[in-house]
Formats: C-alpha cells, structure tokens, sequence
C-alpha cells in the first residue's frame, strides 16, 4: 500500500507528464496562410543586442512581403537615427491616450502601417528565421497567433539566473486557464484591429492583456506556436522591480492562475522538505519533471536551452515568494512611469 505522503509527488508526476505531453500541441501547427505583414516594434532605449534584434526581424524566411517599423519616442532622436542607420523604417510615437507608452507606440505603429496582417514584436528579442512564417500561417483558422519567449541573458549573473527561471514560469499560463498573448510576439489580420480595439488599447496600459481580453470577449482563438519560440536578450539590472510587476499583472489579468500557482509552488516546497526529513528520492521527482518540462519546451534552441531549464527551479521558488508579498498590490512601475491597476 502506498503510504499517504508518497501518493502526493506521484500524483505531481502524473500531472507533469500530462502537462508535457498536452503541450506538445504547441509544435504541431499546420497552417499554410500568408499575406503581406508589417512588424511593429516599440522601443524606448537600446536595448542589448539592438543589431540582432534589426538583423533577426530584416532575415526571416517569409515567403510573403513584409515591412519593419520601428516606433521610437519623441524625446530620444538618436534612437531614430541609430535605427535608421541600421536601414530600417523609424516613426516617431505620437497621439493623446491615457494608454501606456508601449501602446501609444504600438498604435502610431498601426497607423503607418498598411499590410493586411500585424505583427506586434519587441525590441530586446532575437527572433529566428521562421518566426514571423509560423507567427502568420495559421491566421486563416485562428483570431490570433501568438509564442512566448525564451530567457537568453547576455552574461551570467545571479540577477539574471533569477529572471531566466522565473520567465520560464511565462508559459504555465498557456497549461493553466487558457492561452494568452505575449506582447513581444502578435500576430492579426488587420481588420481585427478595428475602431472598437483602438479605443480600449488607448485607455489601456498593457497591450497585451487587452487584446487578450478582446479576442476572447468576441469568441475568437488563439493558437500559441511552439515553433516560433524567440530569445529575450537581457542584463537584469532591478530584479525586484521587474519581477513584482510581473507578478502584479498576473494577479490583475490572470487572477485563476495566480492562485493555482500558489498551490503549486506550495507543494513544490512540501517536497523538499519532505526530502530533506525523509531522503526519500521520490519526493524529488516532480522538480526533476519540472526541469524536463522546460527542457521539452525548448527542445529546438540547443544549448540556449540548458541554463533557463536548470533555473526554472530557482525562478519557480522566486516566483511563489514574489508572488505571495505582492499578491495584494495594485501599483506598478513600467519604464519610469506608475500604473495602478
């Protein structure tokens, strides 16, 4: 008979091998559609790996024409001409919102742009070959298409160990409650981008979350592609800013998902505990599956994959303290600018 205790990571195992086996899905997508695509990316500095990031976006292997806008604020020229110099379309964000400053990009983005489908990306990203082909060739069966991320910080620090783990956590909300959009990769056709969108993102601070909201309040779908995953370059400078605003959008936009992570991160921290009383190995399992879950999901970046898979560990222990001391906040701080949500 199994005792009580051990059924606990048995069970947890289960579940994770079921989880790695549905997300398999996300590396299956079929879709032959194409059109002519602009990308617009805001940006607000120079991020690392600028150059990467325009030559990643100027190579991919699209069978269809397609343009590049790059969206820079008023206040910073010099990123305009250093964009420019990179031999890529710059305009200037301009407009009166009460959206934040990504959006206020995004939007005069739109509005320059003049292709049948947009794709929203960033501009700390390096984006494969394929990416904008698999962001575009199911937009005939789906509202929207989106992928996440995966953490590729430039030097190895314990900052930036941290963040890789926890932006591992970005694709649990994909298991848990349905699919969301990531800001850094979006894909429409154009005529979804109608009056009635352009009105909520003006009063709006994260993009993202309201175009989710939008497409699932009109009873669209949102395939999440596997195969489109591109690297987020970064050097963590404020680990505890940024991940409490993380968290906060979290509680706000996906409030099931914050509370089931909860849950998870307190069952994770059981097994250890109950590993370090018992040196039982069987309450280890599930962190082990935990890694092998983010090793499946980055089974095509080679070595990019090993670091952020070891540390998803790390950041899932992070995430659950972020997440319980910042659980009841409502304020957060983007790009120098406040928000209460």
């Amino acid at each position: 008979m199994i005792e009580p205790l051990i059924a606990l990571p048995i069970l947890a195992d289960v579940l994770l091998l079921l989880q790695i086996l549905k997300e398999n899905s996300f590396f299956k997508y079929d879709g032959s559609f194409c059109s002519p695509a602009s990308i617009i990316v805001p940006i607000r500095g120079e991020d690392p790996g600028l150059e990467l990031n325009v030559n990643s976006l100027k190579n991919q292997d699209f069978p269809c024409s397609y343009d590049i806008i790059y969206v820079v604020d008023p206040d910073q020229p010099w990123l305009a001409e250093r964009l420019k110099s990179l031999g890529v379309k710059v305009v200037v964000s301009q407009g009166d919102c009460s959206c934040s400053g990504k959006i206020k990009a995004q939007l005069s983005g739109i509005r320059e742009a003049s292709n049948p489908v947009i794709v929203f990306a960033d501009s700390d990203t390096f984006y494969p070959r394929r990416w904008l082909r698999e962001m575009v060739r199911n937009l005939d069966k789906y509202t929207a298409v989106t992928t996440f991320s995966w953490p590729d910080p430039v030097k190895m620090s314990l900052r930036n160990l941290i963040r890789a783990g926890f932006w591992t956590l970005g694709f649990e909300s994909q298991a848990l409650g349905g699919t969301f959009l990531w800001g850094g990769s979006m894909a429409f056709r154009r005529d979804f981008i109608d009056n009635e969108v352009i009105d909520e993102l003006s009063k709006e601070w994260c993009d993202d979350c309201t175009l989710t909201r939008i497409v699932k309040m009109r009873g669209g779908r949102i395939a999440f592609n596997g195969l489109a995953i591109p690297l987020n370059v970064y050097d963590e400078r404020d680990i505890g800013r940024w991940s409490a605003r993380q968290v906060v959008t979290i509680v706000k936009y996906s409030n099931r998902g914050a509370k089931a992570f909860l849950v998870i991160g307190s069952f994770m921290i059981s097994f250890i505990l109950l590993f370090a009383l018992s040196l039982q190995w069987i309450y280890l399992t599930p962190l082990l599956l935990w890694i092998a879950k983010n090793f499946s999901r980055s089974r095509y970046l080679g070595k990019k994959s090993i670091i952020p898979s070891l540390a998803s560990i790390l950041g899932l222990f992070f995430g659950w303290v972020t997440l319980i001391a910042n659980f009841r906040r409502r304020k957060v701080v983007w790009r120098d600018v406040s928000y209460d949500l």
